[in-house]
């Protein structure tokens, strides 16, 4: 049975094999045992058993494919908002102190693995601008506050697309204002930064 609803092109088959035959060895059981309504009835009886047992075996395997798949989506997402969430947050980090370690190093270094598995292409474009940014801020050994300032507009700007990638297309977002807007806010912050 379990063979049945894993392998849908056989069950399709044995379904229109069973149709066939119960339709012929009805036509000829009918005809035979014409003076016997008993017999016809059980014959109709096994014909609908095996007919439904195919039918539910096909919807099974189908429902089980549906599941399976929803069930792949819902782990990929989870695990692309986890990985996104640690990315933004260790940037962060980096940035306010103001100096990578080499730890930090490795460890930007793991989640830009884990980007490649799962990112959508936007947001491996975004990240490498990102990453341009973030080593010529660290070259000197000290990320400066214009530096910090133009890392975190990239980070701004790789929001945008990990959102895209999580979500699909944006509600509200037909013409790109939410990226505008998104940069914006992260100026202002920047703006509010540099006044304290």
């Amino acid at each position: 049975m379990k063979f049945l609803l894993t392998n849908r092109t056989l069950t399709m088959v044995l379904l229109l094999v069973t149709i066939v035959v119960s339709y012929l060895g009805f036509r000829f059981f009918y005809d035979v045992s014409d003076s016997f309504p008993f017999s016809q009835e059980l014959i109709l009886v096994f014909i609908g058993a095996v007919a439904t047992v195919l039918i539910t075996a096909l919807l099974l395997n189908q429902q089980t494919e549906l599941e399976l798949r929803k069930e792949g989506q819902v782990l990929l997402l989870d695990q692309k908002g986890n990985t996104y969430t640690a990315l933004i947050e260790h940037i962060g980090e980096i940035v306010e102190k103001g100096k990578m370690t080499a730890q930090q190093l490795a460890e930007l270094r793991v989640l830009n693995h884990k980007l490649a598995m799962i990112g959508g292409a936007g947001v491996i474009r975004q990240f490498n601008q990102v990453l341009d940014q973030l080593d010529a801020a660290v070259r000197d050994q000290k990320i400066a506050e214009a530096e910090k300032d133009r890392i975190m507009r990239e980070v701004a700007v790789l929001t945008y697309h990990m959102r895209r990638d999580l979500l699909g297309r944006i509600a509200g977002d037909a013409d790109g204002n939410l990226l505008e807007d998104i940069i914006a806010n992260n100026a202002d912050l920047e703006s509010d930064g540099a006044e304290n």
